[in-house]
């Protein structure tokens, strides 16, 4: 019930047959539903649409990020498969490289021989792998043995021999190669001096073993002048060897020349100076009182004995 000034207005659904005579003060609920309509603020219902709307239009929003969360999913599935993969696919080939190593193995020891064959084999004629390795091991050890051998001999017979003073020596030769033209002039010296020299004295001693005493002057000279020869040889053969002795001249040439079995070539050598005291002089003076005059090798610090 509404007052307006002093009176009181009623509002009825229906009107009776007297209140349609006097009307005042009673109204309708349509008449006053019409009024609000035309004067009054907007209907409340037109109030809500907005956030009816605002509530519809989340729902694609909603239905896209569950489809961007779907895809990320997806992907890191995609992803960690596919790592997984190729982690296999690198396992695979680590262990198709190891069982060809092997296989290599297994083959480098097939061909060392019947003995390795023998060991091979099990109980059943089935190869054995592992006793392949062992015996490659024990190979290997062997071999590593006899290269810490070489080398201790190596650096002995650089102690020993001057190898940058040998015939044939070169800095663009190997090691190995140096050694084999050391070891080839060492054989090519002890032939020369010999049969030069100590066989020719074996010769004359086994001659006159038998009746020692009555040896001729003339052998017993020979003798002499070969052994003398001899340590002559060796003197300078030693030059090569003696880090005190310098090598000079024409040593080398000589020596090298023992490999053919040739002779001296005299006309390299000095003629002794009597004029000026030497060591070849020295030696020259002590051969002529013991009645040695000629030598058959008269070389001593590059002079010749023999010519004075």
């Amino acid at each position: 019930m509404l007052t307006a000034g002093a009176q009181q207005l009623r509002i009825v659904d229906t009107l009776s047959a007297s209140e349609r005579t006097t009307r005042n003060p009673i109204l309708l609920r349509a008449e006053l539903d019409s009024l609000i309509a035309v004067y009054g603020p907007a209907p409340s219902k037109l109030a809500i649409q907005p956030s009816t709307v605002q509530a519809e239009s989340k729902w694609p929003l909603y239905a896209a990020l569950g489809g961007i969360v779907a895809l990320l999913i997806i992907a890191s599935l995609l992803y960690f498969l596919l790592r997984s993969q190729q982690r296999s696919t690198r396992t695979i080939h680590i262990l198709h490289k190891q069982v060809k190593h092997l296989d290599g193995l297994v083959s480098a020891v097939d061909s060392a021989g019947h003995q390795v064959a023998s060991l091979s084999k099990g109980k059943n004629g089935a190869a054995a792998p592992e006793k392949k390795i062992q015996y490659l091991t024990a190979q290997l050890d062997q071999a590593r043995k006899s290269v810490e051998e070489f080398e201790g001999l190596k650096q002995q017979m650089t102690q020993v021999y001057k190898l940058r003073n040998y015939p044939g020596f070169s800095k663009e030769k190997t090691e190995i190669h140096v050694l084999k033209d050391m070891l080839e002039t060492e054989r090519s010296v002890a032939l020369y001096a010999y049969e030069h020299f100590l066989k020719p004295v074996i010769a004359v001693a086994d001659a006159n073993k038998n009746n020692p005493a009555r040896i001729s002057p003339q052998e017993r000279e020979k003798m002499l002048d070969l052994l003398i020869s001899l340590g002559l040889l060796y003197s300078e053969y030693l030059y090569l060897r003696v880090s005190d002795l310098a090598v000079g001249g024409n040593i080398v040439e000589r020596i090298a020349s023992f490999k053919n079995g040739h002779v001296i070539d005299l006309a390299l050598l000095k003629e002794l100076n009597t004029d000026h005291g030497s060591r070849a002089l020295a030696l020259r003076i002590a051969l002529d009182k013991m009645g040695i005059h000629r030598l058959s090798y008269p070389v001593f610090e590059e002079t010749n004995l023999n010519l004075s």
